[in-house]
C-alpha cells in the first residue's frame, strides 16, 4: 500500500495519491493523518485553480505542488503499518451506573415494604396506632438513604465526558453482594411485618425490637453501601 502511494507521488499523480493516502489513514484509524490529507487536498485544489486562471507565477505554483508532495510523503512515512490494538470491552458496571442501580433498587424495596405494611393494615393485621407507629420507625431511615442518593443524582446532573472504558468498573461479586444486601434488607422487613400481622409475634414491643435487630444487622450493611458509593458531604443525613 505504501509503495503504491509513494509511486503515485513520484509520478506526480497527487490527486490519486492523496485519495489513496486519506483512505489508508482512515482505515488505520489515524485521524490526525486523515485530517492532514484533507488539508493537502484543499491546497492542491487551490493550487490547480491558480494554474487554470494563470494569476500566479508558474514557479510559485510548482513550488506549492512540490511542498504538497513533500508533506504527503511525510504523512505516508509516519503512517502506522497496522491499526492500533483496541482494548477489550471493560466488564462490570461503572460507578455511576452502579449508583443508579442502588438508587433504583432501594426505591423499589422501600415502596414494596411500605405497600406490604399497608396491605396488612388494611387486612387487620395492624391496628391504626401500630401502622402509624411502624411508619415512624421505617420512613426516617428509608427517607435518609433516599435523600442522600437523590442529592448525589442532582450533583451529577451534567453529562460525563470521559469514555466508559476509562472509568473504573465494579466487580461482579461486589455488584451481586450489594443487590443481595438491599433485597435481603427489604425481605427481612417484609417477613417481620408479615409475622406480626399473622400473630407470630404477640406484642408490638416484640415487633419493634425485631425491626431494631434488622436495622442493626442488615441495615448497617446497607448504610455502609450508601456511605461508600455516595458523596461524603451528604453522609451526615444517614443515621
Amino acid at each position: 500500500m505504501k509503495d503504491e502511494i509513494n509511486q503515485l507521488i513520484a509520478k506526480g499523480k497527487l490527486d490519486d495519491a492523496l485519495t489513496r493516502l486519506g483512505a489508508a489513514a482512515r482505515s488505520l484509524s489515524a485521524q490526525e493523518a486523515a485530517d492532514a490529507v484533507t488539508v493537502l487536498e484543499a491546497r492542491l485544489a487551490d493550487n490547480r485553480q491558480k494554474a487554470i486562471l494563470d494569476t500566479h507565477d508558474p514557479d510559485e505554483i510548482s513550488r506549492e505542488r512540490n511542498s504538497i508532495s513533500v508533506a504527503a510523503l511525510q504523512i505516508l512515512k509516519n503512517l502506522p503499518d497496522e491499526p492500533p490494538v483496541q482494548a477489550p470491552p471493560a466488564k462490570g458496571l461503572t460507578e455511576q451506573s452502579m449508583k443508579a442501580h442502588i438508587m433504583a433498587l432501594t426505591f423499589v424495596v422501600k415502596i414494596g415494604v411500605l405497600l406490604w405494611l399497608f396491605n396488612h393494615w388494611q387486612s387487620g393485621g395492624f391496628s391504626e396506632d401500630q401502622f402509624y407507629g411502624t411508619l415512624t420507625l421505617l420512613i426516617p431511615v428509608l427517607a435518609a438513604y433516599g435523600a442522600v442518593m437523590f442529592q448525589d443524582f442532582l450533583d451529577h446532573r451534567h453529562h460525563q465526558f470521559s469514555t466508559p472504558q476509562a472509568q473504573p468498573r465494579i466487580r461482579r461479586s461486589v455488584q451481586w453482594t450489594i443487590y443481595g444486601v438491599i433485597l435481603g434488607y427489604g425481605l427481612a422487613l417484609c417477613i417481620a411485618i408479615g409475622a406480626k400481622a399473622q400473630g407470630s409475634i404477640a406484642s408490638y414491643a416484640g415487633f419493634s425490637g425485631l425491626l431494631a435487630i434488622i436495622e442493626s444487622g442488615l441495615g448497617i450493611y446497607l448504610s455502609r453501601i450508601v456511605r461508600t458509593f455516595f458523596p461524603e458531604k451528604n453522609q451526615n443525613q444517614i443515621p
